[in-house]
């Protein structure tokens, strides 16, 4: 005979099964939707604007020495940068894995360091699939970041630069890292040359009087990426970027421009007047007698001398170029006119950027996706602007290896618009984005770092080294704490080391000083130790 529970046990039980169900629905209710990634990549870009300007030694400082037409400066530069930092942390000490394009995005975009890969130069503008070393493809069969989100569900697409000579679908990768690529293109009309830009470089204004940046190639990308994610579709002629339905995305953006030649329309150039640049002769003599104490090694990178005497003087750079057709034109003053108008057509290609950000963020905000999206912006390498008498980027200094990197997510509101300090890469980008996404890491040599906890608290304690590669797997920066080392790998070794929290412009070299013989070894220890790994 069965035996028939009381009435109220009865009700108790149904009660509880009723309870555990609702609560089971509701916990798969409440379940977080997978986490999208926009992904802004911006070429040559100096960490000159938004929060940068602000920090110790910035070159800004040297340019507008007056912080309140420095602020308005940068208010003009990058506007939306600045809007950008607001939404998550600005990382002020974060640097490239190799100071030139083409290693700098493959290491990004594999989480493979240039000294394993070998792929430490351009290459000669090598596909990075295409490129070996010792006679092997080492990054042939390489899991990238989209290609690794593609096979665990994500919606991959992009438009512009993201690998080196990403121009066409092979060489962007197409094939194996993205579900949907295009080149969107844009011009707002001929361009008319600077008379002060030398043969060696490229500069001037593109279009007419009247035209306007929204009419550029990159705001067309940019443009084309906002409509994206406001629509959920958009077209270019016949390319058409569908975002599916209930899958997370990998979007990214490509931005050509601060990189040469730096063509911008009037209207940004006029943002920018020479005459309030406090670009002198004594500014020109204290980068030149910046060659007093560097090893010979590190004159091939720069536009700095010695001497038969042993005194700095002027050598041979794409920056002295400036200085010398700047003289041709005019006699007297002529060389710091054409430096002053260098950097006014390359403040406004930064400004082109930044208005790409602006509307990128603009699609954002007006989309469905954005509380619950992560913006991920990089810039590849840094950009020396007369610095040591060097123009552009492949040197082992700060002014190569620093980059912009900024990091907003939507789920830690409480370090929105905070900066964080500590010594970072670009190689922490994959682990941090699988670890925001949580997919875990593809079977590779990845070696960076997840900046989770650095985007929680950005003042918290960081002890990882920083590493940078350039020309030789031996030659390397590596950054640790207030403290700098270079070696220069050669025959003989030659170095470079510095105290960054007291000397941040990099002006005095303390290798070789008995007194910091213990700090030196110290990094060169850890340098051996990370490149053995």
């Amino acid at each position: 005979m069965l035996k028939t529970l009381p009435l109220i046990a009865f009700l108790s039980l149904l009660l509880t099964n009723t309870i555990d169900s609702t609560r089971s629905i509701a916990q798969q209710t409440a379940a977080p939707a997978r986490h999208n990634v926009l992904m802004i990549a911006v070429d040559d870009l100096k960490t000159i604007g938004t929060l940068y300007q602000a920090e110790a030694g910035n070159f800004l400082q040297r340019v507008y020495p007056d912080p309140d037409v420095r602020q308005r400066v940068t208010d003009r530069m990058t506007p939306n940068l600045t809007r950008l930092a607001a939404r998550g942390v600005t990382f002020t000490n974060a640097h490239c894995a190799a100071p030139a394009c083409n290693p700098s995005r493959a290491a990004l975009m594999t989480g493979i360091r240039p000294s394993d890969s070998g792929l430490t130069t351009n290459a000669g503008g090598k596909f990075f699939r295409d490129f070996q070393y010792k006679g092997k493809a080492t990054l042939s069969n390489a899991t990238t970041l989209p290609q690794w989100l593609r096979k665990r569900g994500w919606y991959t697409a992009t438009t512009g630069k993201i690998f080196h000579n990403g121009g066409s679908y092979r060489h962007a990768d197409g094939e194996l890292s993205w579900d949907q690529w295009t080149n969107v293109p844009g011009s707002a009309g001929a361009k008319v040359r600077d008379p002060y830009s030398p043969k060696s470089l490229d500069w001037g204004r593109e279009g007419d009087g009247d035209s306007t940046f929204h009419q550029l190639n990159d705001y067309r990308k940019a443009d084309f990426i906002a409509t994206l994610l406001e629509k959920g579709r958009s077209v270019d002629r016949e390319t058409e970027f569908i975002l599916p339905e209930n899958q997370p995305f990998f979007i990214a953006c490509g931005i050509f421009r601060p990189h040469l030649p730096f063509y911008a329309t009037q209207d940004l150039l006029d943002l920018f007047p020479t005459d309030e640049m406090a670009i002198t002769q004594g500014l020109l003599d204290e980068f030149t007698n910046d060659a007093d104490d560097l090893p010979s090694l590190a004159f091939r990178w720069c536009g700095l001398s010695l001497n038969e005497q042993g005194h700095p003087v002027i050598g041979k750079d794409r920056f002295v170029d400036i200085l010398n057709h700047g003289r041709r034109i005019n006699k007297e003053n002529g060389h710091l006119l054409g430096w002053k108008r260098m950097l006014q057509h390359y403040f406004a290609s930064c400004a082109i950027a930044d208005r790409c950000v602006g509307r990128l963020l603009d699609g954002l905000e007006a989309s469905q996706w954005n509380s619950n999206t992560t913006i991920v912006l990089w810039s590849d390498h840094g950009y020396h602007l007369g610095e040591k008498l060097h123009e552009t980027r492949f040197t082992l200094w700060d002014d190569s290896t620093n980059v912009n990197l900024l990091i907003a997510d939507p789920q830690q509101p409480d370090t929105h618009g905070d900066v964080c300090n500590a010594p970072v890469s670009l190689l922490d980008l994959f682990p941090t984005v699988c670890g925001r996404l949580q997919v875990g890491l593809p079977e590779q040599h990845i070696l960076g770092n997840d900046l989770l906890p650095l985007l929680v608290n950005p003042t918290r304690s960081w002890s990882h080294p920083v590493i940078t590669t350039y020309e030789s797997v031996r030659s390397n920066m590596i950054m640790q704490g207030d403290f700098k080392l270079i070696r220069y790998d050669e025959e003989e070794p030659e170095y470079e080391l510095y105290d960054l929290k007291k000397d941040p412009q990099e002006f005095e070299n303390l290798a070789g000083r008995v007194e910091y013989q213990n700090q030196a070894l110290h990094l060169l220890k850890i340098l051996d130790g990370e490149l053995a790994r």
